[in-house]
C-alpha cells in the first residue's frame, strides 16, 4: 500500500426522522466529522467521529482540530500497510489524551484503505466471519416514536428511562405488550442509588422481565452499581463508566457490572475494543457494541467489532437507522439485523453519507 498523502475533514449533519431523547440530551440531527484519508495510489479510506458533548466531551471544532493537528502529523507519509493492522490504533492512542471520537474515525479510515488493499470486507479484517448482526431498537425516554413509523422489524427494545417520574408505569406497560419478553432499560446515569433500586424493585414486583439496567447510576459511582447487583440480582450494563480498558479493571475490581457496552469513540476504536472485548470476557462479563448518534458510516465500523468479538449477541446498534429514510432500500438494516456489505474496505456507506463539498484537507 503506499504511503497516505491527504488528510481531510468535513462536516456531517443529517436529519432524524424521529426525536431522540435520553436523560442526557434530546436531539433531532446526527451531528459528526466524516475523516477522509487519501493514499499515493489515490485510494481513499474514510471514518466519522461524532459530536457527543455529554459523553465525550468532543465538539466538532474539538475533533477537526485533532484530526487536522497532531493526528495528521502521525498519518502523512506514513504506510500502514509497512506494520500490523492494530497499529494504528497505537500509534494514534499515543498521540493525544481523549478525543476517543477523533482517534476512531481516523483508525477507521486506515482500516478501510488495509482493508482494500487486502481485497477483504472490514469486518473480516478485524477477525469477524459473519455478514449481519442483531440489533435493538431504542425507544426514547420521552414520547415513542411518531405515527406511521415502523419499528417492528426489530426483536428487542431498550426503553430510555430517568427523565420521568411514572417512568416504572411506562415501561410496565411497554412490557405488557409482549408478556414474558425480556426488557432492556437504558437511564444513562439519570438515577441515583436509591432511586434505581425503588425502580427496579418495582418493575420486578410488576412482573417486568429485564434483561439488563444499562448505566442507571453516574459514570464514577462502581460502588453503587455494584450494591445494585447485590440487592437484585439484575444484569447491570456499564456503558458511560467504561471508556478504557483502565476503567474496565477499576469496574471488575469492585464487581460493579455484568456487562460492558463498548463504544468507539468511548475507546478510540476497533482494536482498542478488541482489547477490552478480550479482557471483559476473560472476567467473565458479556459484550455488547454500541454506538453514539451517529451515521451508517461509524455504525458500519461499530458492527464489524460487534461482528468479531461477539457475534451471537444483540447489540445496540440502531444509531444509523434514525437518520436513514424509512423507505431506503438500500438501508443495512434487515429484519432487526445490520448488514455488512460484503465488499473490499466495507465503509460502503461513505457513498451515501459523506459531503461532496465542505471538505478542509492537509497534505
Amino acid at each position: 500500500m503506499a504511503r497516505i498523502v491527504e488528510v481531510a475533514t468535513a462536516r456531517l449533519v443529517r436529519q432524524l426522522h424521529t426525536p431522540f431523547v435520553t436523560a442526557l440530551r434530546r436531539t433531532s440531527e446526527v451531528v459528526s466529522v466524516a475523516v477522509r484519508l487519501t493514499d499515493a495510489d489515490g485510494r481513499t479510506g474514510f471514518g466519522e467521529g461524532p459530536q457527543v458533548w455529554r459523553v465525550t466531551g468532543e465538539s466538532l471544532a474539538g475533533i477537526e482540530a485533532c484530526v487536522l493537528g497532531p493526528l495528521a502529523d502521525i498519518l502523512l507519509g506514513w504506510d500502514p500497510a509497512d506494520e500490523a493492522p492494530s497499529a494504528a490504533a497505537s500509534t494514534l492512542g499515543a498521540a493525544v489524551v481523549g478525543n476517543g471520537g477523533a482517534k476512531a474515525a481516523c483508525e477507521m479510515a486506515v482500516l478501510d484503505l488495509l482493508a482494500q488493499e487486502a481485497e477483504l470486507p472490514l469486518a473480516q479484517l478485524v477477525g469477524a466471519t459473519t455478514s449481519s448482526v442483531a440489533t435493538d431498537v431504542t425507544l426514547a425516554a420521552q414520547g415513542g416514536f411518531d405515527e406511521g413509523v415502523d419499528a417492528s422489524q426489530f426483536g428487542q427494545l431498550k426503553i430510555k428511562v430517568g427523565l420521568d417520574p411514572a417512568d416504572v408505569d411506562r415501561v410496565v406497560r411497554i412490557a405488557q405488550e409482549a408478556p414474558g419478553r425480556p426488557v432492556r432499560i437504558d437511564a444513562n446515569q439519570a438515577w441515583d442509588l436509591e432511586t434505581a433500586s425503588r425502580s427496579i424493585g418495582a418493575l420486578l414486583a410488576a412482573g417486568v422481565v429485564l434483561e439488563f439496567v444499562e448505566q442507571p447510576l453516574p459514570a464514577w459511582d462502581l460502588a453503587g452499581h455494584a450494591e445494585l447487583r447485590r440487592r437484585w440480582g439484575t444484569p447491570i450494563v456499564l456503558d458511560e463508566s467504561v471508556f478504557s480498558i483502565h476503567d474496565l479493571r477499576r469496574a471488575i475490581d469492585v464487581q460493579a457490572g455484568d456487562v460492558v457496552n463498548i463504544k468507539l469513540a468511548k475507546c478510540g476504536g476497533i482494536y482498542a475494543g478488541l482489547a477490552i472485548a478480550a479482557e471483559a470476557t476473560g472476567a467473565g462479563l458479556g459484550l455488547m457494541v454500541g454506538s453514539m448518534m451517529e451515521s451508517e458510516l461509524g455504525v458500519s465500523a461499530a458492527a464489524a467489532l460487534a461482528a468479531a468479538i461477539s457475534p451471537d449477541a444483540v447489540h445496540d446498534l440502531d444509531a444509523a437507522w434514525w437518520s436513514i429514510p424509512l423507505s431506503d432500500a438500500a438501508s443495512p438494516y434487515r429484519d432487526g439485523r445490520f448488514v455488512l456489505d460484503p465488499s473490499p474496505g466495507s465503509m460502503h456507506a461513505a457513498g451515501r453519507v459523506v459531503p461532496d463539498s465542505g471538505w478542509y484537507a492537509r497534505g
